[in-house]
């Protein structure tokens, strides 16, 4: 058989796709709340294969799959190898940002060696069954503005408002599915803590209610009639604001009408996006097999519990492809936690201005290590599901040391994509041409297919390490 003709098996193979898969991500702990039965498409079947497609061909006997996928570019060319299976699967990529507002300990969240012979840092260590499909990077910043009004910068290079990374990613590839990106947090977030933000420099809302963000990704019969009046009354106001702006074009000055510009371009953006809703609202949401608690634990002390619950649904998210873009604000109050049956001695936003003393540190590195285990059960689930090496995914702060306020030096750690992972890399900030996280940024972009040499202050990549 020939490598073209084993190629078409592929492409016939995905023209008629298996049945649905369910899915199923049960609660660990006992809750009454509704439960919803059913099963749902798990990826899309994409003829097209744009930049920001991983390809993977299935391999019975479990070969070196990073070797193999390093050649998937050029696979076209190559025999057929009995050792390999013609149903091919096709990822689309995803991108997930995940950030602390309050940070974490720097010197318990980088590792103190270099290179791939690293050990896990203590802050990191629930990670460690993901080693080699993760990279630490330490010595990123964007040489920004320090104190929490910086924290604004970590997903747009810049304080002062710019379009944030996860937001040119998603006009690249938002149109795909139901919905472009996803804002997740906990609760209401302190003002400070922004992640996503519009070309405009406007940040967009997170949602915070575990319930809510089920009813946007899942919604009900009532949910899409309902939905359906408020595009049409939206569609209905939009066309009167249009009218009324176009009636006053020709009866201002020259700067006016360019402001009228402005804000016919911005109309036109909601329009666009009443479109898209309009075209989504027959298509039926996902089924999933998944129990809300009785209520949306909110409260700043019930915290790591509704994390838990939005890692979960942001899987389902990813799994059910409702949006291959998303961010998450893990948001930090004075709340005090308990854990392992011990109430700390201090507050959470407390414990972060430890001032160095070292039982203070011990007790927030127990809360830093509770956020990284959670996110790596959202891990777990990436890669059961097979998405981990078409998710590319990012944890970190936009806060260096919460202790002082210091937006220098931020933690970050890359997980998944598909790119070249397994070690800690130290970045010198001391050199002629330093490296920053807007670095890290253009990878990420340039992996998604967008053709962009620079952002924000950062005018290069970092794809030796990781490409």
């Amino acid at each position: 058989m020939t490598a073209k003709q084993t190629i078409g098996m592929a492409l016939g193979h995905l023209a008629s796709p298996k049945p649905p898969k369910r899915h199923r991500f049960r609660r660990t702990t006992p809750s009454r709340g509704r439960k919803v039965r059913g099963h749902s498409l798990g990826h899309n079947v994409i003829v097209a294969l744009p930049r920001s497609t991983t390809i993977i061909l299935g391999m019975p006997t479990q070969p070196n799959r990073r070797a193999f996928l390093k050649g998937a570019s050029v696979s076209l060319a190559l025999p057929l190898l009995e050792s390999f299976t013609p149903a091919a699967i096709i990822h689309p990529r995803r991108l997930v940002c995940v950030g602390t507002y309050l940070g974490f300990h720097r010197d318990s969240f980088f590792p103190t060696q270099t290179g791939p012979d690293y050990q896990t840092s203590e802050v990191l260590k629930p990670l460690e069954p993901f080693k080699d499909d993760m990279t630490v990077f330490s010595g990123l910043d964007h040489r920004g503005a320090n104190g929490h009004r910086g924290w604004k910068a970590w997903m747009t290079g810049s304080a002062s408002g710019s379009i944030s990374v996860d937001q040119i990613v998603a006009a690249h590839i938002g149109d795909q599915t139901r919905f472009d990106s996803l804002q997740i947090t906990c609760g209401n977030p302190p003002s400070d803590g922004k992640v996503s933000f519009t070309k405009e420099g406007v940040a967009l809302p997170m949602i915070g209610r575990p319930s809510v963000l089920y009813r946007k990704l899942f919604r009900s019969a009532d949910d899409a009639a309902r939905t359906d009046y408020l595009l049409t009354t939206n569609g209905s106001v939009l066309d009167g604001v249009l009218d009324e702006a176009a009636a006053l074009e020709g009866k201002v000055s020259s700067s006016d009408r360019d402001k009228l510009g402005e804000y016919f371009a911005s109309v036109r953006d909601v329009e666009k996006k009443l479109q898209k809703q309009r075209a989504w609202l027959d298509k039926p949401t996902p089924e999933v097999d998944y129990t809300l608690p009785e209520f949306d634990p909110v409260a700043p002390d019930l915290s790591l519990e509704c994390e838990s619950i939005q890692y979960d649904l942001l899987a389902l998210a990813l799994t059910t492809d409702s949006t291959r873009v998303a961010t998450f604000l893990i948001p930090g109050w004075s709340q005090v936690f308990t854990l392992n049956g011990r109430k700390l001695s201090a507050g959470y936003h407390g414990l972060s201005h430890h001032g160095n003393d070292p039982a203070k540190v011990a007790e927030y590195n127990l809360v830093g290590t509770e956020h990284v285990k959670r996110f790596g059960e959202f891990i777990s689930k990436l890669k059961a599901a097979d998405l981990l090496d078409s998710t590319a995914v990012v944890l970190g702060s936009g806060m260096g040391d919460s202790n002082t306020h210091d937006n220098s030096n931020l933690p970050t750690a890359l997980i998944g994509g598909g790119f070249r992972h397994g070690q800690h890399h130290q970045i010198d900030r001391a050199a002629a041409n330093p490296r920053l996280l807007g670095d890290l940024y253009l990878t990420l972009m340039q992996h998604f297919g967008i053709e962009t040499e620079q952002f924000a202050n950062a005018k290069s990549n970092l794809n030796e390490y990781l490409v």
